[in-house]
């Protein structure tokens, strides 16, 4: 009798350091950071390639090419958030065409050289650890190339950047795999990301798929495609796109033909 109260003592405890918790939890105000992802089907890819490279905001993209999504996105942000997210300019990643691989990193004043970067600070990179395209702002052909690029992030110190790095495309068999992550240097609790991945197969683009969240961490997007013709060239883009900071930023994969 005596071990059974003991015990009842021990469960009523326990259950009120629970209630506590949750009550702080629930009176802090802490909700989890939403987000929402878009993948384009046939009907919603021929709309992006009708609407491409029009000017409008990202509001009206989404409004117009993923109605559900907009829609969901309207009801579970707040007004602010959701204002900053729909007045924003939809960013289609093509305005640097001397870039024939876009940027692993982006700051307010466009694509930063890889290079150039890498000469900075006491602990600067080797050069030829790089590995980078002809034009000097992407890395490819490195086997530590996300550690690469973790250092060159460090070097922007606390300057506000983009991060983006398109993974190579993968054989899954019948079907290609395009997929990428995105970072937001100097990102704040108030800081929101789309990020999204494009695949091209000889210039015409056959695959998307957008991701938003509310974030300060890494994001990775990832989209199968599972019509691959053969002989046919592909390519995947990943673009990027930042509220609080505002930026913006591309890059591509290198292009594989099919099958590889």
């Amino acid at each position: 009798m005596k071990r059974g109260k003991t015990m009842n003592r021990k469960i009523i405890k326990f259950s009120i350091a629970a209630c506590l918790l949750l009550l702080v939890v629930a009176g802090s105000g802490v909700a989890s950071a939403y987000s929402i992802s878009a993948h384009a089907d046939e009907k919603q890819l021929e709309i992006i390639n009708e609407i491409y490279g029009q000017d409008m905001t990202k509001g009206e993209y989404w409004a117009t090419v993923y109605p559900e999504e907009y829609a969901m996105l309207k009801e579970n942000l707040t007004a602010e958030e959701f204002e900053d997210f729909c007045s924003m300019e939809k960013y289609w990643g093509d305005d640097h065409p001397e870039l024939p691989y876009g940027a692993n990193f982006w700051d307010e004043n466009g694509p930063v050289s890889l290079t150039s970067l890498a000469k900075q600070g006491k602990n600067s990179i080797d050069i030829n650890e790089l590995k980078t395209d002809e034009s000097g702002y992407v890395i490819q052909g490195t086997a530590n190339t996300e550690s690469v690029l973790d250092r060159l992030s460090a070097l922007l110190g606390k300057r506000s950047a983009l991060e983006l790095y398109a993974y190579n495309l993968q054989n899954l068999g019948s079907s290609i795999r395009h997929s990428g992550y995105g970072n937001v240097i100097g990102s704040t609790e108030d800081t929101s990301f789309t990020i999204t991945t494009e695949l091209y197969g000889d210039g015409s683009l056959v695959d998307s798929k957008s991701d938003y969240g509310e974030s300060n961490e890494v994001v990775t997007v990832r989209s199968t495609y599972s019509n691959p013709q053969r002989g046919v060239l592909y390519q995947s883009k990943l673009s990027g796109t930042s509220t609080n900071p505002s930026l913006s930023g591309y890059t591509w994969s290198p292009a594989e033909q099919w099958p590889f």
